[in-house]
């Protein structure tokens, strides 16, 4: 009988079995919250969980490609939330955050930050910021090279089960709780008027095509994933390479302070993003692969494949 079961059982190695979990629960919210708003949309997220499963199954995937699957599937899986967040004609939220941020801060951080800073032009430090902004989309696929040569494939594929999860939760919240960012509350006249700087000096640098493509979600502003993910990874090198990894902090710091000034995320976002982080490394590291169930593995056996 094709069961759960039955696919799982069939995904020997733990870590593919869990990212093959988390793409699960990931596509049923897909898929459901469509219909719960009866406004049903094209299984296309469905396709993910297939490819997904089918990709891992595939024993003519060479050994040293399988464990790099995650990151593929992820960026496939933030392209289709524009067909399920489409699904959304109810009033999106934001004015709730923004009366909470003024009242916290006296007034909204983005604003404050954008009158002392911002003084109608690209300054040189704004291009600083969107390298940091575009550091994303590569620092997922860098630091677990990192972890794969220094610590071995376990521990790899171990950081990429936490990338997948908070990656994919993050997703799922864009959708259950779709919250309009600063730049476009300042279009629909929810806020004073700012300017996404970060994304105007990286349409500078890269072509604005290729910037737009990966905006499917643009009410996707809670969690940041642009704090959670790269304060994951700090995390995560800080337990491995200790306070070698604490340079890795500049980074981060840089990140969250950019997503503020430039308008793509409220102060409430960056600390969802690192309520985010937190929560799971402590499920991936502390309750699905503590250090005493992580399979013994060194850099040489990154050649070995296991399914």
């Amino acid at each position: 009988m094709f069961s759960l079961r039955t696919i799982y059982s069939s995904v020997k190695d733990r870590n593919y079995r869990l990212i093959l979990i988390f793409f699960t629960v990931y596509t049923a919210i897909m898929l459901i919250v469509p219909l719960s708003r009866l406004v049903p949309r094209i299984p296309v997220p469905l396709m993910t969980f297939l490819l997904c499963y089918f990709l891992y199954r595939w024993k003519r995937i060479p050994g040293v490609v399988r464990p790099w699957l995650f990151y593929p599937l992820l960026v496939l899986s933030y392209w289709q939330l524009q067909y399920v967040v489409s699904s959304h004609f109810q009033e999106f939220h934001g004015a709730a955050i923004i009366a909470f941020e003024r009242s916290l801060f006296g007034q909204l951080p983005v604003v404050w930050l954008q009158e002392h800073l911002y003084h109608g032009v690209i300054s040189w430090y704004d291009y600083i910021f969107a390298v940091f902004h575009a550091s994303l989309f590569f620092i997922p696929l860098v630091f677990p090279l990192i972890l794969l040569v220094r610590k071995g494939e376990e521990r790899m594929k171990r950081g990429t089960v936490a990338i997948a999860l908070i990656s994919l939760s993050g997703y799922a919240t864009y959708v259950l709780f779709p919250l309009t960012p600063p730049w476009m509350a300042s279009l629909e006249n929810m806020i004073p008027h700012v300017e996404r700087i970060t994304l105007r000096a990286l349409g500078e640098l890269a072509p604005g095509g290729l910037i737009s493509s990966f905006s499917p979600s643009p009410r996707g502003a809670m969690p940041s994933l642009h704090t959670g993910v790269p304060i994951l990874i700090l995390m995560i090198a800080l337990k491995e390479f200790r306070w070698k990894a604490m340079w890795f902090a500049i980074v981060v710091a840089g990140i969250c302070f950019e997503i503020a000034y430039g308008a793509e995320h409220y102060i409430v976002d960056i600390i969802a993003g690192l309520a985010y982080a937190v929560v799971c490394y402590l499920v991936v590291y502390r309750w699905l692969i503590p250090d005493d169930r992580l399979a013994k593995g060194r850099p040489s056996d990154s050649k070995k494949s296991s399914i």
